[in-house]
């Protein structure tokens, strides 16, 4: 069964708040921002000219189905991960971001990197929103593993977090 990035969170505060419930302290919420190490600059975010055009492959059991199609991009002024990983683009739909989907990635090596740009495989209307997040490399293969399992969430590239606070943002595409 797929989970969403919205049910990993709510998950994650629910099991926060079942650990703290005993001392009765109040639990730790978990937000999302910038952190101390580990950074995505959105102010000053752009549309890159042009259409990019991108493959894709996905194999369903025995199905193997090919796509090919343009897409445009977002770049990013400035992006700080401590450890290799991936800047990600998860679709906002119906005010909520749908981590199911993956709209873009990029590969980004540990240190700070300027002009990050991630092409959405969709289109991408002035207004339209999204989640970019961060996520770690985890095997340091430079492959996105990105995969569900059906006993609970299993995302191979974890999300990048520092403490409670995911490195994400909710943003709206600019003109």
């Amino acid at each position: 069964m797929l989970k969403t990035v919205s049910t990993l969170i709510a998950a994650s505060i629910v099991s926060a708040a079942c650990a703290t419930a005993q001392d009765s302290s109040p639990a730790p919420q978990m937000t999302i921002g910038n952190g101390e190490v580990n950074a995505i600059t959105t102010e000053g975010l752009s549309l890159v000219d042009g259409e990019t055009t991108f493959s894709e492959v996905r194999v369903d059991g025995d199905v193997v189905k090919s796509f090919r199609g343009t897409s445009t991009a977002i770049s990013f002024p400035e992006v700080t991960i401590e450890k290799n990983g991936w800047i990600v683009l998860h679709p906002v739909i119906d005010g909520r971001p749908d981590g199911d989907m993956v709209s873009g990635f990029t590969y980004v090596s540990a240190g700070t990197h300027e002009d990050v740009s991630i092409p959405v495989n969709h289109p991408a209307d002035p207004g339209d929103k999204f989640l970019v997040m961060l996520h770690s490399d985890v095997d340091n293969d430079r492959v996105f593993d990105f995969v569900f399992v059906e006993d609970g969430i299993n995302v191979e590239d974890t999300a990048v977090f520092e403490g409670m606070r995911m490195i994400a943002h909710v943003f709206a595409v600019p003109e």
